[in-house]
Parts: C-alpha cells; sequence; structure tokens
C-alpha cells in the first residue's frame, strides 16, 4: 500500500516537472521569437503608417484645392525695374493665410476620422524570412494620430538653367502617427511635400528663400 502511494507520488512529481520544463521551454523560445521578429515589427508599423499617412495628406489636399483651385498668381505677384526685370517675389499673405487654415482643418478632420483605423500585418512578413513575406495570420494594427497636422506654406527659388529660376510654392505637412500591435506600439513622424504651384522666371532673379504664412 505505502508502495503504490509512494510511486503514484512519484509519478506526480515527474509529471509536474515534465510541465514545469515544458512551460518554460515555451516562454523561453516566446522570449527568444519576440527578440527576433519585434524590431522587424516595428520597421513594418513604421512603413505602413509612413504610407497610410502620407495616401491620407495626399487625397485630403487634392480634395481641399478640387473645392477651391488655386494658380500662381493667387499667392505671389513679381515685382520689375524700369527695364522690367524682376526685383523681388511678394507674397499675398492673405491668401496663404487663408489656403494654410483650410488646409489644416480638412487634414485634422481627416486625421480624426481615420483614428483606429486597422491595418493587417503578416507575422510572415514579420519573421524577416522573404519566402514566408505576406503569409501566416495576420495581425490588426491601429492607427493613431498623436496631436495635430503642422501645415505649412513654403516658398523656394532654384536655378534652373541659364538666366532662369525656378519658383515653387511647397505645402509641407508633418504630422506624428503612432502604430498599435498587440503588446507593441511604435511611433513615427511623417513629413509629407505637395507642389501647390511652380513656374520658371526669366531674367536676374534675386535668390532666396522664404516661409509663407507666418
Amino acid at each position: 500500500m505505502k508502495k503504490s502511494v509512494y510511486m503514484a507520488e512519484r509519478r506526480s512529481l515527474r509529471m509536474l516537472f515534465i510541465m514545469l520544463a515544458i512551460i518554460t521551454f515555451v516562454v523561453i523560445v516566446l522570449i527568444q521569437t519576440d527578440r527576433c521578429i519585434r524590431p522587424t515589427i516595428k520597421a513594418i508599423c513604421e512603413e505602413e503608417c509612413h504610407a497610410f499617412t502620407s495616401r491620407l495628406i495626399g487625397k485630403s489636399i487634392q480634395e481641399t484645392l478640387s473645392e477651391n483651385p488655386h494658380d500662381y498668381n493667387d499667392f505671389s505677384k513679381l515685382l520689375r525695374d524700369e527695364n522690367g526685370n524682376i526685383t523681388a517675389v511678394e507674397t499675398l499673405t492673405g491668401n496663404v493665410n487663408r489656403l494654410q487654415a483650410e488646409l489644416l482643418v480638412s487634414l485634422n478632420e481627416a486625421l480624426d476620422n481615420s483614428r483606429n483605423a486597422e491595418i493587417d500585418v503578416s507575422l510572415g512578413t514579420a519573421s524577416g524570412v522573404w519566402i514566408f513575406a505576406g503569409k501566416g495570420p495576420y495581425v490588426p494594427m491601429r492607427i493613431l494620430p498623436i496631436g495635430s497636422a503642422d501645415v505649412e506654406l513654403v516658398s523656394t527659388l532654384e536655378s534652373s538653367g541659364i538666366n532662369q529660376t525656378c519658383h515653387k510654392i511647397i505645402i509641407e505637412v508633418n504630422v506624428h502617427v503612432a502604430g498599435a500591435v498587440p503588446f507593441f506600439k511604435t511611433e513615427t513622424n511623417v513629413k509629407y511635400e505637395y507642389i501647390l504651384t511652380e513656374t520658371v522666371l526669366v531674367g536676374n532673379v534675386p535668390n532666396g528663400y522664404a516661409v509663407l504664412g507666418k
């Protein structure tokens, strides 16, 4: 009787040790797997956040501009001397500020509407092995805009040939976004540039760089 009880206790202890060994092995495998794929998941999350936010910004800008079309003369005025040479490029600040405000409202509304948007990330891609790319179970990643968009209209003058200068007015947008997957979160800053107007000025043009809308 005592022997059978002893054998039963021994089998129980053996099973307990086996279960502890299995649990320990599984935990070690999970920790090592996490260490291996975490940098790849972070890079993928940042890339997906950047691509998603860039598409969102571009679409929002195009919708705003389609509702209120603009051309070069709406934002800049060329000043010339008595010989017809360009002496300065004057900014029409009122129009610049008005468009900048419209873009700011439109972009922030688009970001708010996209809050918690989900993108599926393949674990096969996260493994870093090219043969598994796009395969395996998918993990949902949520897009979380942080703060509000920063919109700025920038004017640049660049030489584009002999006695020619290219004047561009560029919309610069900066957005801070985060991508969240289970047990992991990454943040990235998205900078997007959109050429609003562009023209080539012929003649001697003073070199310069100005931030518009200040």
